[in-house]
């Protein structure tokens, strides 16, 4: 199966926006790209670099816009009760 140049400009376009609006400061913009980092590098999967430079902009922004949209979640309290599940010691805090 092969795509067109249109098919790949029209998926990196959207995948910028959805980052763009996930993203919001650039504090959260570091700490996913170091999450990305950590979990591509614990994958063990290392032939990233032969993908072409559009493909693995997309797919960075793509993990980093997961990673930020948990820190939005958390922020404004959807996860408080799983939270306190995963770790109850931070309640008595």
């Amino acid at each position: 199966m092969s795509f067109s140049e249109y098919d790949l400009e029209s998926w990196t376009e959207l995948v910028t926006t959805l980052h763009t609006v996930t993203v919001h400061d650039r504090s959260d913009e570091r700490l996913a790209y170091e999450a990305m980092a950590n979990v591509w590098s614990g994958s063990g999967y290392q032939s990233y670099n032969n993908l072409p430079d559009a493909v693995l902009r997309m797919l960075i922004a793509a993990t980093e816009i997961g990673y930020a949209a948990g820190l939005n979640d958390i922020r404004k309290g959807d996860l408080d009760a799983e939270i306190l599940q995963w770790r109850p010691d931070i309640a008595d805090q």
